[in-house]
């Protein structure tokens, strides 16, 4: 079994906030996949500076020696980004892993659907409403396999905030409302393509997909959206924040999404991301805090939110170190699905590439809002 990952950064390998979830997934289901089966797995990650490799690869061994995975069982080597469309036309190839910015994406999306790969996106589909729309018609053709990692369907609170939607048990859902913000360094110190990328279309998209996986069949009415300039746009260019106010209408009724997305968090931040829901029910009101979860830790270091139920270590009966949470699963049911079945659900709950180019729309609608200053109105 070979897998290709396209991207060799923060969500591959990690960061300052955390480990990297794409690689230490993959590790995970190939060691669970060929055990016992006498079959070796590789792993092929591309790099853009060979000046980064070893200390990416002594990154590696570390990781492989804390899950207790041996070389003979997975191997891992590096190509260079300009080696990887020949990797991918001449290799047999189980599934290709993409984690580069946005405007990269629809050409490794549009190569990996042609030659048949069955491909994993990291989100938002590629932050841009015409390239989404080509997307769409080359999966129409070819309908191969994307899975954009829209992870937080995975989330079990969000699970169960779907299941009451759809059961009414509260009445209908009337507004579904958003705070999401992460420390301000990311897009000033972290990460190099900021100014090619906006906060509401780099977080944002989460949300808004999450509208989606609540109401399959929701559709955007307007957009209105208000810009919020500090630090990180004297910075980068790029907003510190953004409010927006999307209306949808659902087969239950109108629904109302305010939206307060941003880089605001301090230096100081003890999570990288603060995140809390509220949905207001006829019946009732539902708060979601998905970053304090049960773990606070206080060290020399600084203060730290700790959430395991998006990704974390734990342990298995053997003692091993592996890891849980959502983000392994959009990685593992990914995989799972491309080798136990020959099509993809079709109930709207997995991030396929047609669930994606719904919020590439409303992503399209919010900057068109932000652009004129005047409310975005779907005819």
């Amino acid at each position: 079994m070979k897998i290709l990952i396209v991207g060799s950064g923060s969500y591959v390998l990690g960061d300052i906030y955390g480990p990297g979830v794409v690689l230490r997934s993959v590790l995970q289901w190939l060691k669970r996949e060929s055990t016992g089966s006498g079959q070796k797995a590789s792993v092929t990650i591309s790099y853009n500076s060979p000046d980064t490799v070893p200390v990416k690869t002594a990154e590696i061994k570390q990781v492989m020696n804390e899950m207790n995975i041996s070389i003979d069982e997975i191997s891992v080597d590096f190509i260079s980004t300009s080696e990887v469309v020949t990797t991918l036309e001449s290799s047999d190839i189980l599934a290709c892993f993409v984690s580069v910015p946005d405007k990269h994406h629809r050409f490794y999306s549009e190569l990996c659907m042609k030659l048949g790969i069955p491909l994993w996106l990291v989100k938002p589909l590629c932050g841009d409403w015409d390239d989404a729309q080509a997307l769409v018609e080359v999966q129409n053709s070819t309908k191969a396999k994307v899975w954009v990692d829209y992870h937080k369907r995975f989330d079990a609170s969000n699970a169960w905030l779907k299941i009451k939607a759809n059961r009414g048990d509260m009445g209908r859902l009337l507004s579904y409302s958003v705070d999401y913000h992460q420390p301000r360094t990311l897009p000033i110190e972290v990460f190099s393509w900021t100014r090619d990328v906006d906060v509401f279309s780099y977080i944002g998209c989460h949300y808004i997909d999450q509208v989606f996986y609540l109401f399959p069949d929701a559709r955007l009415i307007s957009a209105s959206a208000e810009p919020l300039k500090g630090i990180v746009y004297e910075e980068t260019g790029q907003f510190d924040g953004v409010l927006a106010t999307l209306n949808f209408e659902t087969h239950a009724g109108p629904l109302l999404c305010p939206m307060n997305v941003g880089w605001f968090n301090p230096e100081g931040s003890p999570t990288k991301s603060l995140q809390t829901i509220k949905a207001q029910f006829e019946r009732g009101v539902v708060t979601l805090d998905q970053t304090r979860r049960g773990i606070h830790v206080w060290a020399d270091e600084g203060v730290s939110e700790v959430n395991p139920y998006f990704f974390g270590e734990t342990l298995n009966l053997d003692g091993d170190v592996e890891f849980a949470g959502y983000g392994y699963e959009s990685v593992g049911q990914f995989l799972d699905s491309i080798i136990n079945r020959t099509d993809w659900p079709t109930d709207g709950c997995i991030p396929t590439l047609t669930e994606a180019a719904k919020t590439e729309f409303v992503l399209y609608a919010v900057q068109q809002s932000l652009m004129t200053g005047q409310k975005f109105v779907v005819v």
